[in-house]
This record gives structure tokens, sequence and C-alpha cells, in this order.
């Protein structure tokens, strides 16, 4: 058992070891769940989309900066469509 205080800010200091074993660190995302006579906190894994988000951000050229998404999709879609009716 390991014990934390209650900032005035109502936040939590959370253990380095017990962070080491939940595997969680700076910026993680924890669920909170009450439950009688106590409170329930599990870690939150994020989505492959979320962990790689802006990782190939080098390769975007300037000009397609902003671009919303549905129209990158609908221009990768006719790109692909093209290349597989050329094979």
């Amino acid at each position: 058992m390991k014990i934390t205080l209650l900032s005035s800010k109502g936040q939590i200091t959370i253990p380095k070891e017990i962070q080491i074993a939940l595997q969680i660190g700076h910026q993680s995302k924890l669920a909170l769940y009450p439950q009688k006579g106590g409170l329930l906190v599990k870690p939150l894994r994020s989505s492959l989309v979320e962990q790689t988000a802006g990782s190939l951000r080098h390769l975007i050229s300037k000009e397609k900066k902003g671009v919303p998404f549905e129209k990158v999709r609908e221009e990768t879609h006719k790109i692909v469509a093209k290349a597989l009716v050329n094979k």
C-alpha cells in the first residue's frame, strides 16, 4: 500500500513504482471509477491513431498542411484506384 495526499487543487501524485508497474507516465489518461468506500483508477490505453498522431507530419508538404482529412482520404482513394486499374 502506498499513501499519497490530495492537493488543494484536487490533484494526487502517483508514486513512481506504481507508474512503472502500470506503464503510465506524464499526460497518461486515467479512468476514475467511484466505488463504495473508495476509488478505482485504471489507465486508458490510447488507440494506434492517437499513439502515432503527428509522427508523419514531417512528410507533409507545406501546401498540404491544414487540408481536411476527408479530402486527403478522397485523394488517396483516387490515387490507389488509378494504380489498381493500371496494373
